[in-house]
Order: structure tokens, then sequence, then C-alpha cells
């Protein structure tokens, strides 16, 4: 059994803070922490991507679409999709990135 501490592996930074947390053959699992004004540049998802919010709230653009969320919740983005996500709150932004599969086995 493996137990991953999320708090532990929070890392903010002055771009934006990561962590890979699994990287596995079908799996990968990353932890982005955002300041607020912080983002994730515009870029194409490089696998089916699902996202969720452990604390805070973001600005998830996907395509021509935005939506505001917090936790509780689970963004689906397809495979090749645009994507950006942004802090424009006051306050910490840290979400999950689940991809399946592993970007390297969609290629």
């Amino acid at each position: 059994m493996e137990i991953i501490d999320l708090k532990e592996k929070e890392l903010f930074k002055e771009d934006r803070g990561f962590a890979n947390l699994v990287n596995e053959k079908y799996l990968q699992i990353h932890q982005i922490c955002l300041e607020p004004g912080q983002k994730v540049p515009q870029h194409n998802a490089n696998s089916n991507v699902t996202l969720t919010v452990v604390y805070g709230e973001g600005t998830f653009q996907i395509g021509d679409e935005v939506a505001k969320m917090g936790h509780g919740k689970l963004l689906r983005v397809p495979f090749q999709s645009p994507m950006g996500i942004r802090n424009e709150s006051r306050e910490r932004l840290v979400f999950l990135v689940f991809k399946a599969p592993h970007p390297e086995a969609i290629k």
C-alpha cells in the first residue's frame, strides 16, 4: 500500500508548482499549485485528462468554453483539446491532473 500525502507534495514557485505523484505505464497524476495570478499557459492536452480541485478555485478554459471550478467536481478534457488554467482568485489553487493513458502510450 502506498499513501501519497498531497499536502506534503505542495510546491508553490514563482511561475507554478508541480509535483509528479504517479508515473505508471497507463496513468500519470500531477499536482499543480498556483498562487493568485498564476496560470498554466494554453496548450493541447497530450492525453485524455481529468482535473479536480483539491482546494481553491480556478478558471479552466477548454477550447472556447470557460468554467470556474472549486472542490468537489471533475472536469474531463478530451485528447488534443486546447486548455489553459488561471488562478484569478485571492487564494491559492491546488488541483490534480489525471492522464490516462500515459501520454507516452497515446503517441
